[in-house]
């Protein structure tokens, strides 16, 4: 375990509640921690040949760690059953913060599946706890996107440049939301990512007023008035290379937005 923050929030409840702090109780020597998911490379290897095709690689497990929560005073058995009732009892995945200043601002989104309770001479004042994440890392939300237009007959249009930090090399997609206008001008709006070759995001015959939010990552397309809106979209999800992406966006809107997560590997 490598986390040294003395306290954490889980699903949005702090351990000071319960008198919980994170403890270490091994000795003073150089410790280990998992950073990330497993890749795999997908490869062939063929007769006579020496050197196999290369295909890529992929993740196929999520990240797990263990990491020991106590208290200075005994922990009795009901107040051992409520800590893992709050702990243990969640239905789903659940986020898991910790308070230590180099990783505050990233989320573990896990399901702790077991607990091992630890005793100190016949008394319990702590628990060893197994996490498993919802994905292969650590996740970091930038502040979302916004941008705001004053209706024209030109219509919205500005170029600007996006930072996708991830540490995930694969493509990053995130949610786009986005008000049209009045309709006077125009029903349509675009972005194109120059860096991704030009790629173009693209509605036409949207209806004035309505409020279009896609997520990218999922391939869900939701209407404020609940229009059905795939056959007006050139089905080219948004996404983003890692790295600094330039973007030109234009159309018919008042406002505009884009939700990001990136992955963050910084170990657990």
């Amino acid at each position: 375990m490598s986390f040294y923050g003395s306290s954490f929030v889980f699903d949005g409840v702090a351990s000071e509640i319960f008198d919980l702090r994170i403890l270490d109780f091994s000795p003073a020597n150089p410790g280990e921690s998992v950073v990330g998911g497993e890749v795999n490379i997908y490869e062939q290897w063929l007769y006579r040949r020496e050197v196999p095709y290369f295909y890529g690689r992929y993740y196929q497990s999520s990240l797990e760690f263990d990491f020991t929560v106590g208290s200075y005073s005994p922990i009795d058995g009901s107040t051992r059953n409520t800590i893992e009732a709050w702990l243990l009892g969640r239905p789903n995945y659940a986020p898991l913060r910790i308070v230590q200043d180099d990783i505050s601002d990233i989320m573990f989104n896990v399901i702790i599946m077991k607990s091992r309770h630890i005793y100190i001479g016949n008394t319990n004042y702590a628990l060893t706890l197994h996490a498993k994440c919802d994905r292969p890392w650590g996740i970091y939300y930038p502040p979302v996107l916004r941008k705001s237009y004053t209706e024209s007959s030109s219509g919205a249009s500005e170029s600007f440049n996006y930072l996708n930090s991830s540490a995930f090399a694969g493509y990053n997609k995130p949610t786009v939301s986005f008000s049209m206008d009045s309709g006077t001008y125009g029903n349509s709006f675009s972005i194109i990512n120059s860096t991704d070759g030009n790629r173009e995001f693209r509605f036409d015959n949207l209806s004035p007023y309505e409020v279009i939010t896609v997520d990218n990552d999922k391939g869900i397309i939701t209407s404020s008035f609940g229009n059905l809106q795939m056959e007006n979209f050139n089905k080219k999800f948004f996404r983003l290379i890692q790295g600094v992406n330039s973007l030109t966006l234009s159309g018919n809107i008042t406002q505009f937005s884009i939700t990001s997560e990136f992955a963050r590997m910084v170990g657990a």
